[in-house]
């Protein structure tokens, strides 16, 4: 009889500490499945959020990567409308948004709030980014933009205006005379980050360039790739391109640009590998201790098997098999009660905070992330041998005088 046979007899045969041991491993198997199930939804909220803030793609002017600006566009894209017609041709790209970032004075009465100012194409920066959900009075920009400005929530009540009111803009152009345009608060957001609360204005580009007298250049060009589409590759293509049109560019990946998503994402590695570090020692030490028990509660049989003829490594062994096998059995179970609680969560609808950074929250929505399974299948296998292992090492070790002598 193979040493496997014996074991999954001798766990029958033990069926109270077979279904407690079991259990323990199903639990923490569910619980590495589920959390990583849930990280990988944080991740993907994270990196959703932070696509649709600064966009898969980014073309500058090679010398804003190198230097820095002392005065608004001064290494802005000339000629954007063409530029922007090279970028949307390529197979890969699904919008190309035109941003001019800026910033000035606004008044409003008598009073004059510094802002950060941002230009924007409205129809396609809504659908392409969060901006329209983020309006909380008003509404987002028309079409062509118009006179409007969207204000952080903050900065309106700095300058104590509401949506309908009219304000003057005040920005230095990158020749570096002062100029002011008056617009109307076409709605108001509500910006999660305080201090960008604070300061936010948008406008429309047409806006944006009469205030800064600077027709058809833009700061960058902001692109969103088809889903499936390899970034990298993209970037190269349109670099191409654009070089060889005239436009001496670089192509930023979101990555690069995105510092803050790279932090947070190492935070919840650290914070998920640190439980799961917990996890796995509660159940070695629940494990160690109920084979420990075992062996002692055993040790007759053991002296019986030793006087049989059984040596030291058949019994070591036969307790390393009872451990993988309650391993396996336990992560089927676990495997079961993972799907079945990712169901029921799935289901409840529960919408989760907003991650760092993010402005709004998502419904709950635990992936099937078989990694995470194959890791937690591994993990309790790795577990069980190793809380198996010493007990079985001592139980191997016993004399046989010893073991039939033992009361």
């Amino acid at each position: 009889m193979s040493a496997f046979s014996l074991a999954c007899r001798n766990l029958v045969r033990q069926k109270r500490r077979t279904f407690l041991m079991g259990a323990v491993v199903a639990f923490g198997f569910a619980a590495v499945a589920l959390a990583g199930g849930f990280i990988a939804q944080s991740f993907e909220g994270l990196r959703e959020g932070t696509i649709r803030t600064v966009g898969q793609l980014q073309v500058v002017d090679r010398r804003a990567v190198k230097g820095t600006e002392d005065k608004t566009l001064e290494y802005g894209l000339r000629d954007a409308s063409r530029a922007r017609a090279i970028a949307s041709r390529d197979p890969a790209v699904s919008a190309v948004l035109p941003r001019i970032e800026f910033v000035g004075l606004a008044a409003g009465g008598a009073k004059s709030v510094p802002y950060l100012g941002i230009g924007v194409d409205p129809e396609p920066e809504a659908a392409a980014t969060f901006a329209r959900e983020l309006v909380v009075a008003g509404s987002y920009l028309p079409g062509g933009g118009g006179d409007g400005v969207i204000l952080g929530t903050g900065l309106a009540s700095a300058l104590q205006v509401k949506t309908g009111d009219s304000i003057t803009l005040m920005a230095t152009t990158p020749e570096g005379s002062l100029n002011a345009v008056d617009a109307i608060v076409q709605g108001l957001v509500d910006v999660q980050i305080k201090e960008l609360n604070d300061r936010y204005l948008a406008c429309g580009i047409g806006l944006a360039s009469r205030l800064l007298q600077s027709p058809e250049t833009v700061s960058k060009l902001v692109v969103f790739l088809k889903p499936g589409a390899d970034e990298q590759k993209a970037a190269e293509r349109l670099g191409r391109a654009l070089n060889a049109a005239g436009y001496p560019v670089a192509i930023r990946l979101w990555r690069e640009l995105a510092v803050f998503y790279g932090q947070v994402r190492l935070l919840y590695i650290g914070i998920f590998g640190f439980v799961g570090a917990v996890l796995v020692v509660i159940v070695i030490l629940s494990a160690a201790i109920v084979m420990t028990m075992a062996v002692a509660e055993r040790t007759r049989e053991i002296g019986t098997l030793r006087a049989l003829g059984t040596r030291p490594a058949g019994i070591l062994k036969l307790f390393l098999a009872e451990g993988a096998a309650l391993a396996a059995a336990g992560c089927v179970a676990g495997l079961i009660l993972a799907l079945l609680i990712r169901a029921i969560l799935n289901a409840t609808g529960i919408i989760l905070p907003p991650p760092p950074g993010a402005t709004h929250g998502m419904p709950i929505h635990v992936q099937f992330f078989p990694l995470a399974y194959a890791a937690g299948f591994l993990a309790m296998i790795a577990t069980m041998a190793i809380a198996s292992y010493f007990p079985a090492r001592r139980a191997s070790r016993l004399s046989i005088v010893e073991a039939l002598a033992h009361v």
